[in-house]
């Protein structure tokens, strides 16, 4: 997570602020950036479910390492081109495929019983451990991009270890070795499981609605207008995401203290329609400090948000299906971001960055409240609160 924060601000600087992209192309090159893992997740957690997650996270860290030293060479070499940035964020957006589910995969084999309470923590240690990332993100332009992308290099090659760590399957995981039909019918068994259990499917559709709209707000918005509006660089381009990040944490500490919630659809629906009410202000052009400010607001109901879904889908998925479940919740969020960023950076150039904000608030409202009105997920409660 520490090399994904980095990541999250390094590749918005070098496009927005060194090469200075139009907020259309921007928005395109985002989309192609988050594309394959709206292709790969679905494959990525029948993958996981097939083959000891363990595993896949180690061959993942080895294979990522390349990325960003071949970054720092075209750097090096004053041969960075919008292409090459290109290739670099679908690259990373492969990777993310894979390791998400994976990981996902593995939170119930050490949760036990205390499945709410560790959601909720992973996801406050994820983002905490992508501050850091963010927070060296920001010192590009103070330390050189180079260095920052070495540094993404040595942290990756330590998450080898880290990886290594982790606990072995209790039992070996089905041969991969099935044949066409069968693999077809397993790879979207996922998708068929939360389709057909009502607070699941509710669960998705929110989470679909977060994932497109509040995605692309948060890939494409929050940079062009730091941008834009505020004239802003790397470092206020991490202030931003770690303003995000804090939020998160601040949520998932009292969500912890607290016990979680015992009605986690209700929670999750609040925090969505209040992400709406604190974007609002951002359409006033507000000082820098209340627009860090709103985007706090706004973090503190995505960890509310991002903990109850994860706790609905880890507490209803059988465990044959944990990866598969986990990977069709993650591309309703992250898969979502490539057409967010397609509407968002369009929008801006259509309308500017603090009008396009009106997007992500009217879409996310409707999804949030259409997918209520067909489910009443308000009474779920959770099985391990």
């Amino acid at each position: 997570m520490i090399p994904a924060g980095i990541q999250m601000v390094l590749l918005p600087y070098l496009l927005a602020i060194e090469l200075h992209q139009p907020a259309a192309r921007y928005g395109v090159t985002q989309m192609f950036g988050q594309l394959p893992m709206l292709l790969f997740l679905l494959f990525g957690g029948w993958l996981a479910d097939r083959i000891d997650p363990r595993k896949i996270l180690i061959v993942l860290h080895v294979a990522a390492i390349p990325m960003p030293a071949l970054l720092a060479v075209l750097l090096w070499r004053n041969q960075l081109t919008e292409v090459s940035l290109l290739f670099y964020a679908v690259a990373w957006g492969l990777v993310s495929a894979f390791a998400m589910p994976a990981r996902d995969g593995l939170l119930k084999r050490v949760a036990g019983g205390r499945v709410q309470r560790m959601v909720t923590l992973a996801i406050g240690m994820q983002f905490g451990t992508q501050m850091l990332g963010q927070g060296l993100g920001g010192r590009a332009a103070q330390f050189g991009p180079i260095s920052i992308l070495l540094i993404q290099c040595v942290v990756l090659a330590t998450g080898i270890l880290a990886a290594c760590g982790l606990p072995a399957a209790a039992s070996k995981p089905p041969a991969v070795g099935a044949t066409r039909d069968t693999a077809l019918k397993e790879f979207g068994g996922g998708l068929s499981l939360i389709l057909s259990d009502p607070p699941m499917r509710t669960t998705f559709l929110m989470t679909l609605g977060m994932g497109v709209f509040f995605g692309g707000t948060f890939a494409v918005v929050l940079p062009l207008a730091i941008r834009d509006i505020y004239g802003g660089g790397a470092a206020d381009i991490a202030t931003v995401f770690i303003a995000f990040g804090i939020g998160t944490v601040v949520s998932i500490v009292a969500l912890t203290q607290r016990g979680g919630l015992a009605y986690p659809g209700r929670g999750m629906a609040v925090a969505m329609l209040l992400g709406c009410g604190v974007l609002c202000p951002i359409m006033l052009e507000p000082p820098l400090w209340a627009f860090y400010l709103c985007i706090f607001l706004w973090g503190i109901g995505g960890g509310v948000t991002m903990s109850m879904s994860r706790t609905i889908l880890q507490e209803h998925a059988p465990p044959t299906h944990q990866s598969r479940t986990m990977a069709v919740l993650a591309l309703s969020t992250a898969g979502g971001g490539p057409l967010g960023a397609l509407i968002m950076g369009f929008a801006i150039s259509a309308i500017s960055v603090r009008w396009a904000v009106l997007v992500p608030i009217f879409g996310v409202a409707a999804m949030t409240i259409g997918a209520m009105a067909w489910h009443s997920i308000w009474r779920l409660r959770s099985h391990s609160h």
